[in-house]
C-alpha cells in the first residue's frame, strides 16, 4: 500500500531507474566520497550487532559481500526492545547467518527507571548509559571465541553527532582497548570495531539498504513495544522522515494508515 503523505512513492520490491539515481555515489568538486566499504582485506569472518533496524540490517547485507561466515548479535537490553528482538531473529533468518544469539541485559531495565538527567544541549535524549561499551565489549567476547575478524555495527552520521559512544573517536578507543585486553589482540590477531555506514545520514542508509535489497519490512524502529510502529517516537519519527526524503514507501503500517 502507497503512503498518501509521500507526493513521489518507489515501490521496494520493484527496481526502477528512480532508486538507481537515489543510491549514485556522491560527488564534489573536492573529490569522491568513498562508499561504505569495508577494510580492502578479506574478512574471513564477521560478528554484526543486529538491532533489527535499518542501520544493522544495512550494515549486515553490506558485509555479506565480503565475509565468508557471519553471526549476529542481538542485546536486550530494555522492557520496550522485544519488538527490535523479534526484527532481530527475522533479518538473521533472511540473511542467513551461520548463527544469530540474543544476549539478555536486565538490568539495563532497572537503569532504565533511574536514570532520569537533566536535558542536555550536546546529547540526544536517546542515550543509554555507557550502552556501547558494555555492547562491543560482549560482541568482542562472542567474537574472539569464534576467531573472528570484524565486529560490525551499523549507526549513521546523525547518531554521531549527538552520541558520545557513536563518534569515530570512540570507535578508535574501544579497538585500541580490545587489542590490549583480549589475548588474539596480543598474539597479534585483533578483532577490528567498524562502521561502514558512519558518514551516511539516515536517508542515505536507506538508499543503500534498498540497492543491497534488504528486506525493509522485516525491520524494526519504534521504541514502543507495540504490535504496530507508533509513529510519533524519535525512533518512528527518524524512520519515517528518512522515507520520506528518499520518496519511498515504509513498508510498515502505522496507526493512521490502518
Amino acid at each position: 500500500m502507497l503512503s498518501k503523505t509521500h507526493d513521489v512513492c518507489v515501490r521496494l520490491d520493484h527496481r526502477t531507474e528512480h532508486v538507481q539515481s537515489l543510491i549514485a555515489p556522491h560527488n564534489s568538486e573536492k573529490g569522491r566520497r568513498r562508499g561504505p566499504v569495508l577494510e580492502a582485506e578479506v574478512v574471513t569472518v564477521a560478528v554484526v550487532l543486529l538491532s533489527g533496524g535499518i542501520d544493522s540490517a544495512a550494515a549486515l547485507y553490506l558485509i555479506k559481500q565480503e565475509a565468508k561466515r557471519i553471526y549476529t548479535l542481538n542485546v536486550v537490553y530494555a522492557e520496550t526492545y522485544d519488538k527490535e528482538a523479534e526484527a532481530s531473529m527475522r533479518l538473521a533468518a533472511a540473511a542467513h547467518v551461520k548463527e544469530h544469539i540474543s544476549v539478555m541485559l536486565p538490568f539495563y531495565k532497572d537503569l532504565e527507571r533511574r536514570y532520569h538527567p537533566a536535558p542536555s544541549h550536546y546529547i540526544s535524549s536517546a542515550y543509554i548509559p555507557a550502552r556501547n561499551i558494555v555492547f562491543y565489549g560482549i560482541a568482542a567476547a562472542y567474537a574472539e571465541t569464534l576467531g573472528a575478524d570484524k565486529v560490525v555495527f551499523g549507526s549513521n552520521a546523525d547518531d554521531a553527532k549527538e552520541l558520545p559512544d557513536a563518534s569515530t573517536s570512540f570507535i578508535k578507543l574501544m579497538n585500541q582497548l580490545v587489542m590490549m585486553g583480549t589475548r588474539t589482540g596480543q598474539e597479534g590477531k585483533p578483532i577490528e570495531i567498524v562502521n561502514p555506514l558512519i558518514e551516511y545520514s539516515k536517508s542515505e542508509t536507506l538508499k543503500l539498504a534498498i540497492k543491497l535489497h534488504v528486506p525493509l519490512e522485516l525491520t524494526w524502529s519504534c521504541h514502543e513495544n507495540s504490535e504496530v510502529p507508533c509513529g510519533r517516537c524519535r525512533g518512528c519519527r527518524m524512520r519515517l522522515k528518512a522515507f520520506e526524503e528518499v520518496g519511498a514507501c515504509d513498508p510498515l503500517r502505522y496507526p493512521e494508515r490502518m
